[in-house]
């Protein structure tokens, strides 16, 4: 059940933040043990420098700027409120503010701090999903691979494939003037295709697809159906290596070994 799931989540998080509490603790306690032999204490001093091994420095205060800087009160001044042309100046520089450029992950817990702070919106996930060379998944996860992030990144997947709308692509593309409409059907068919294929080669990924939502497998089932659809492999593009990539994602064959992977039935 749902209930279960989460509470077995949230004993996995706990487990895993004890185990990096241990780990930085035990660091400091061996940093502790080498500066102890490097300044040769004696025993007791030994001791007391290893039971302080969490405690950090306090850094040095200057009094007299801490006396300049007090006002005797205990609130601070109120500021004076900002004129007519210092808040349009500052309005204008939030307003030509504009969010960080999303960047290709280094590893797993790049892809996830970027996944959960910048890609907020539809666009940005669609963006960011395209950026990762599907080939290099398995080395980007070698340690971490959430249950979330299976999650958006498969619905993310659908919602550029679109499969209701996927007719309505289709014709388009074999139009007479639907060459760009076939590239970018092909593209984004091959993307969807390459992160499926190469997410079950990640590390921790049937954990993560045990936990994945209701919303999820439905997904994960209409990208089955568009991807079995015999018209897709079909496709032409611009590009001939693309175009032979995607008949080779496509094949049947290969298509029973990947959708197999995620527990869906082919006929």
């Amino acid at each position: 059940s749902l209930s279960m799931q989460g509470e077995r989540i949230l004993e996995l998080h706990a487990g895993m933040a004890e185990a990096l509490e241990a780990d930085r603790r035990k660091k400091e306690v061996n940093d502790a043990k080498l500066r102890a032999v490097a300044q040769h204490v004696d025993y007791d001093q030994f001791c007391n420098l290893v039971a302080g091994a969490h405690l950090k420095p306090v850094k040095p205060v200057d009094k007299n700027a801490a006396r300049e800087n007090f006002s005797y009160f205990v609130m601070p001044p109120e500021k004076a409120a900002p004129t007519q042309s210092a808040a349009g100046s500052a309005s204008s520089r939030e307003s030509g503010n504009t969010a960080p450029a999303l960047k290709v992950p280094k590893n797993g817990l790049d892809f996830h701090r970027t996944w959960r702070r910048q890609c907020r919106t539809d666009e940005a996930r669609r963006a960011y999903v395209r950026l990762v060379d599907t080939k290099l998944l398995p080395m980007i996860f070698q340690t971490e691979f959430e249950p979330d992030i299976l999650d958006g990144v498969i619905q993310t997947l659908e919602a550029i494939v679109d499969p209701p709308t996927l007719d309505a692509r289709l014709a388009s593309a074999s139009s007479a003037e639907g060459a760009e409409a076939c590239d970018a059907l092909a593209e984004d068919l091959l993307l969807a295709a390459g992160w499926l294929s190469m997410l079950p080669e990640v590390n921790r990924f049937e954990l993560a697809l045990e936990f994945a939502s209701e919303q999820t497998r439905s997904a994960l089932a209409a990208l089955g159906d568009a991807l079995r659809d015999k018209r897709c492999a079909a496709l032409g593009h611009s590009s001939a290596r693309l175009a032979s990539e995607l008949r080779e994602v496509l094949a049947p064959r290969s298509l029973v070994d990947v959708l197999g992977k995620y527990g869906i039935p082919v006929e």
